[in-house]
């Protein structure tokens, strides 16, 4: 699932102004993000402007600074307009300030590797949205119920409610914003190979999971089977994410193995085979596929399938 690639813009994007041009880049692409965010059928993809604009311009922090200054803008005065809470107002503010912040970075970030640099945005981008809804009568939770009752009127109830949250804290936030980062930088490469026939990273078939993620994601493990025993919420919620984010660096690095793989058969084999793979993802074999490339690539700590 993540990718690892080469930087794509670097300090020296900070230190020497971007040229008129990168400017009304980011300008258009803050504008088309914005427009993407307020448009239902597009939300899911509204940071892929962005990710364009960091690649187009080579500055991470004058995108990021767009984006949270006119998002800031149009938030107050829509505020204003409406009449609306304002602690709701600033809490929507300091959100999505952190994810434009971690966004721009993961595409245009340096020095960490980029599988990494999803992971820690993910992870920050996901306490500040834990934050935001902790309590059962936050705005998402009324949201959520107020959209569920109209999908399933009379079986919505307060012991479901309980069970999403405890989904969400315990690693569903954390995989959700993996999801939207992960997919919004690759679209956003995407893009720009279509539109500057521009390539960028070596794929998955170059990332490889550091071998000391092994005792922490066997550590989660029991320290999730533990804390269910002695009902240590707190410390199994932790222990539920933390396991989250290895399990998602082995199933990135059991997915670089099969590519790998893929790659020495031919073109042929390799279309079929990539054909079936989505054909079973989308069907109930989904969660055995999964595992599968999850136990591939635990196994590559011993047994080494790419010979790089």
């Amino acid at each position: 699932m993540l990718q690892e690639g080469d930087n794509i813009s670097g300090e020296k994007a900070i230190n020497i102004p971007v040229s008129k041009h990168a400017l009304v880049t980011i300008i258009v692409c803050t504008a088309l993000s914005l427009f993407f965010m307020r448009t239902g059928v597009l939300t899911f993809i509204y940071l892929v402007p962005l990710g364009y604009a960091v690649i187009a311009s080579g500055s991470f922090l004058y995108t990021f600074l767009a984006a949270a200054l006119a998002n800031i803008v149009i938030l107050i005065i829509s505020n204003n307009l409406s009449s609306g809470n304002p602690s709701n107002m600033w809490m929507d503010i300091l959100y999505l300030t952190v994810l434009f912040l971690m966004y721009t970075w993961v595409v245009g970030g340096k020095n960490i590797r980029t599988a990494y640099r999803i992971i820690v945005a993910s992870a920050t981008g996901a306490a500040f949205f834990l934050f935001t809804v902790y309590r059962m009568d936050s705005v998402f939770f009324l949201i959520f119920t107020e959209a569920a009752n109209e999908l399933f009127p009379g079986i919505v109830s307060m012991e479901m409610m309980e069970t999403v949250r405890s989904i969400i804290f315990r690693g569903g936030a954390l995989v959700s914003m993996l999801f939207l980062f992960f997919v919004n930088r690759q679209l956003a490469i995407s893009v720009v190979w279509l539109i500057k026939k521009q390539r960028i990273g070596r794929g998955l078939t170059g990332f490889f999971a550091p071998f000391s993620a092994i005792w922490v994601f066997s550590g989660a493990l029991a320290t999730i089977i533990m804390a269910g025993i002695f009902r240590i919420e707190i410390l199994e919620i932790l222990a539920w994410n933390v396991f989250i984010i290895c399990a998602i660096i082995y199933l990135a690095q059991g997915a670089g193995i099969l590519m790998y793989l893929l790659a020495q058969r031919s073109s042929a084999f390799r279309l079929c085979s990539i054909i079936l793979l989505i054909v079973l993802l989308f069907s109930p074999l989904t969660i055995i596929i999964i595992a599968a490339l999850l136990l591939l690539g635990i196994m590559e700590n011993w047994r080494p399938f790419r010979r790089t």
